[in-house]
C-alpha cells in the first residue's frame, strides 16, 4: 500500500503542471485561434521579441541553445516535463514584453478579443498563460520525438557566405583577426601604466554583497529534474553582487560615461548618465556533463566614437559584456567578455582550465590574453577598459577601491523602455539588432556570414567568430575550447 501511495503522489507531481485549468470551456482550438490572432497583432505592430526562438508548430514554446541542447530522445518524463515548463516560461514571459509593447490601438483589439473567446479572465497574460497550459498538456503525449523537432538556433547565413566566396574570403579575415590578437597580446604584456593614464580613470564598483554559502545556494537551485541551477530572484542578487567586478574606465568624454540606456522624446536611444546602471542575465552552459550557472554583466555607452570620415567601427551605442561562469562548488571557473555586438571575444579561464589547441583549419580560436588567478578574501576583479574603443586591456584581482557606485537592473527592462508617450518599446528590433547603431565594417565584413557586422544586438543573437562558427551562448562553447586540469 505504501507503494502504491508513493507512485500515486509521483504521477501527481508528473501531471501538477498541466491542471487544473481555470479556461474549461475553451477547447484546443480556441487557444490555438488565440495565440494565432496574438502573433498576427504582434507582428503587424513590429514589436516580435526575438530574444528566444519560437519552436515550430508549438506556438506556446520557445528555446534557447542551451535548453535545446538538453533535448534528448532518453529523457525521463519528468525531465520532459521540466524541460517543456522552462520553453513554455520563456514564451510566456516574451508574450509578455511583446504585449506590453503594443501601441494602444492594437492592445484594445487584442483584449477585445480575449474578452470574447475567454470572458472568464481578466487579462491577455492570463489568457496565455492558461491557454499554453491546456494545449501543452494536449499535446504531451506526442513530445516523445522532442529530440527531432527542436535545434538550436544559428545566427550565420550560410547564403551569405556562399555568395560571398567564404572559403576564399576567409583567408584575409583569418589574417587580420590574428593581426588584432597580436596586438592585443602586446597590450596586456605591457605595463597597465602604458596603456592606461591612471589620472583619466573613472572606478564604477558595484554594491556590495555577501551570499554567504555559494555551493549550497547553487545545489538548492540544481534541486530539479535535470540540474540546471535556477537561483530565485534573492538568491541571484545575492550572486549578482558578490561576483560583480569594478569597472576601471579611462575617461575622456561623455562616450566612456555608461549608464542607463532609455528612449527619448524625439524617439531616439540616449544614456542617462546620472545613474550608472548595470544589467544583468542569467544563463547557463555544459561542462563534463553538468550544467553552469552564468553571471552576465552589461555596460551601455552613448557611442563608439568614430576618428576620422572613413572610421569602419565607430557608430552609436556601445558596450561590453563581462560573464562569470560558476562551477558547481561555486569557484568561478571562466571569465569571458564581448562587445553587444558580438565582436572582441575574450576569454580568462581559471586555474581549473587549460586552453585546447588552436584548430588546424583558418576558424578563430578561443583567445585566451591572460589568465585569472582565483580571488583572495576581500579582492574583487577589476576590469580596465580603454577609451572610445571600450577594449578590454587588462583583468586585475584587488580589493574595493573607492569609487562612483553603479545599480544592477535586469536586462529584461531592455525588450520593454518607457516612452515619454505612455507607451514601451524595446530597444531591438524583432530580427534582434539595434535600429541606427549600423557600422561601416558591414559593407565590407557580410561574406562572413553575420548580419550587420558591428551593429549592437539582443542576447542569443552574438555570433563571436567571423571565422567558423561560434555563438557567445552556445552551450557548448567551453567545451570546445577548453580542458580541464586534473591535479
Amino acid at each position: 500500500m505504501k507503494i502504491d501511495c508513493l507512485r500515486f503522489l509521483t504521477l501527481l507531481s508528473v501531471f501538477a503542471s498541466f491542471a487544473p485549468l481555470s479556461i474549461h470551456a475553451a477547447d484546443e482550438r480556441e487557444c490555438r485561434n488565440f495565440l494565432e490572432e496574438v502573433d498576427q497583432i504582434v507582428d503587424r505592430a513590429g514589436v516580435r521579441d526575438a530574444q528566444e526562438d519560437r519552436v515550430k508548430g508549438h506556438s506556446y514554446l520557445r528555446t534557447n541553445r542551451f535548453l535545446a541542447s538538453r533535448v534528448d530522445q532518453n529523457l525521463t518524463d519528468p525531465q520532459l516535463d521540466f524541460l517543456l515548463q522552462q520553453m513554455r516560461r520563456l514564451d510566456l514571459n516574451a508574450r509578455r514584453i511583446e504585449t506590453n509593447n503594443l501601441p494602444m490601438t492594437p492592445r484594445e483589439l487584442l483584449d477585445n478579443i480575449r474578452s470574447k473567446s475567454f470572458p472568464e479572465q481578466i487579462d491577455v497574460t492570463g489568457t496565455l498563460d492558461e491557454c499554453g497550459k491546456l494545449l501543452l498538456a494536449v499535446e504531451k503525449p506526442s513530445w516523445g520525438k522532442l529530440h527531432k523537432q527542436i535545434s538550436a538556433p544559428m545566427r550565420y547565413s550560410l547564403f551569405s557566405r556562399l555568395i560571398g566566396f567564404y572559403p576564399i574570403t576567409a583567408i584575409p579575415f583569418s589574417r587580420g583577426i590574428r593581426k588584432f590578437q597580436a596586438k592585443m597580446t602586446q597590450t596586456f604584456a605591457a605595463p597597465l601604466s602604458a596603456v592606461i593614464d591612471d589620472a583619466n580613470v573613472t572606478i564604477h564598483t558595484p554594491p556590495a554583497g555577501d551570499p554567504g554559502d555559494i555551493a549550497a545556494i547553487l545545489r538548492e537551485a540544481s534541486d530539479n529534474p535535470l540540474h540546471i541551477p535556477m537561483p530565485s530572484n534573492a538568491q541571484l542578487a545575492q550572486l549578482y553582487a558578490h561576483f560583480a567586478p569594478s569597472f576601471a574606465i579611462d575617461t575622456r568624454g561623455d562616450f566612456d560615461r555608461p549608464g542607463a540606456v532609455g528612449w527619448s522624446d524625439a524617439g531616439r536611444i540616449e544614456i542617462d548618465r546620472s545613474t550608472v546602471r548595470v544589467y544583468t542575465l542569467a544563463s547557463h552552459m555544459a561542462f563534463e556533463g553538468q550544467a553552469l550557472l552564468q553571471l552576465n554583466y552589461i555596460v551601455w555607452f552613448s557611442e563608439r566614437p568614430k576618428k576620422g570620415q572613413f572610421d569602419m567601427l565607430g557608430g552609436a551605442l556601445d558596450g561590453l559584456i563581462w560573464r562569470v561562469t560558476l562551477a558547481s562548488d561555486g569557484t568561478p571557473v571562466l571569465h569571458d567578455t564581448i562587445h553587444p555586438c558580438g565582436c572582441y571575444h575574450l576569454f580568462f579561464p581559471s586555474e581549473k582550465l587549460r586552453a585546447k589547441p588552436p584548430h588546424p583549419s583558418l576558424q578563430e580560436h578561443a583567445y585566451v590574453p591572460q589568465a585569472l588567478p582565483r580571488l583572495n578574501p576581500g579582492e574583487r576583479h577589476t576590469v580596465w577598459i580603454e577609451s572610445a574603443t571600450h577594449y578590454v586591456v587588462r583583468v586585475t584581482n584587488e580589493a574595493m577601491r573607492e569609487g562612483a557606485p553603479y545599480v544592477f537592473s535586469d536586462y529584461d527592462e531592455l525588450r520593454s523602455l518607457a516612452k515619454s508617450d505612455g507607451t514601451r518599446r524595446s530597444l531591438f528590433r524583432p530580427d534582434g539588432l539595434v535600429d541606427g547603431t549600423e557600422r561601416g565594417e558591414r559593407l565590407f565584413f557580410w561574406p562572413m556570414g553575420i548580419a550587420s557586422a558591428g551593429a549592437m544586438r539582443q542576447w542569443g543573437h552574438h555570433a563571436t567568430a567571423f571565422v567558423g562558427r561560434r555563438h557567445f551562448d552556445d552551450a557548448d562553447l567551453i567545451e570546445k575550447a577548453f580542458a580541464a586540469v586534473t591535479n
